[in-house]
């Protein structure tokens, strides 16, 4: 396995293991006290953002390469990260937790399918089913399971592995930027110029306005559901990219929708904690 490879998988093994460690029962017990809501979750991730994400990369004709970038992200939600921003940004962590869980685990049998569906067709002999379960399987529901199987036992435990493990994350994705740094550089600037940028500044902001308007009557719920529609699984899509395609422009993709849906998340979380502060006064 290269370095870039092996960095990617880290970023997701750590992700996934990060969010089954989080995991309390008491909050998965309150999972089917809201089947509704639940549903609406599942209704946004894994039907709603990638028909979106057809239609702008339609709409804006991105080239093959960088299509496929924007849609792996488009069609792959559970990014554990929801749980932190949740904690910081006035939303319930009930439902937080639910998202971390149920997002990853269906992801395992939606995104196959749905990438044979939406995926430009230059894509779709780089990636054959059974290797694409394989590494589903693998990296993200065995370190989710693993997680989740530590949690209640050794609480503890799971508590003093939380900040290492994001800080694996990060440095996991820092240093996978480095790596590719050189062909970034110059794929990042052709992604502007094939508007790719626009259309993921659209995806993620019509993302972010799909979980806050299915969030409910309860704000605490539209924000949890908001930042947990727009955040994407990095950490699955750069495996995906750099494991799978030789094209550098598929993995510049999947990265330049990770930075801007930071953004986007930053600027609306920070209004979401400034309001949630106001209402807790």
């Amino acid at each position: 396995m290269n370095p870039e490879k092996l960095l990617a998988a880290i970023a997701l093994i750590s992700l996934t293991l990060g969010a089954g460690l989080q995991v309390d029962r008491d909050h998965l017990k309150e999972i089917f006290k809201n089947v509704g809501l639940l549903g609406r979750a599942l209704l946004a991730n894994f039907v709603i953002v990638p028909v979106l994400g057809v239609l702008l990369a339609k709409l804006f004709a991105l080239p093959p390469d960088v299509a496929t970038g924007f849609l792996l992200m488009a069609i792959a939600p559970g990014v554990p990260f929801v749980l932190a921003q949740v904690r910081k940004r006035g939303g319930r962590l009930a439902l937080a937790v639910e998202l971390a869980i149920f997002l990853p685990l269906l992801s395992i049998v939606t995104v196959p399918i749905t990438a044979a569906w939406v995926l430009p067709t230059s894509a779709e002999a780089h990636l054959p089913l059974t290797q694409f379960a394989t590494t589903l399987v693998l990296f993200q529901l065995a370190p989710l399971l693993a997680g989740i199987a530590l949690a209640e036992p050794f609480p503890t435990l799971a508590e003093r592995l939380g900040r290492p493990l994001q800080i694996l994350f990060l440095l996991a994705v820092v240093g996978l930027v480095v790596l590719l740094a050189p062909k970034l550089v110059h794929d990042v600037g052709s992604i502007y110029g094939s508007r790719g940028i626009f259309a993921m500044l659209c995806l993620t902001l019509l993302s972010m306005i799909t979980g806050w308007l299915l969030g409910g009557p309860a704000r605490e719920d539209r924000r949890v559901l908001g930042i947990g529609t727009t955040l994407r699984n990095i950490g699955l899509c750069a495996l995906i990219a750099t494991t799978s395609f030789s094209d550098s422009e598929v993995a510049a993709s999947v990265l330049t929708y990770l930075l801007i849906q930071f953004v986007v998340v930053t600027v609306f979380g920070t209004y979401f904690k400034r309001t949630a502060g106001q209402e807790a006064a």
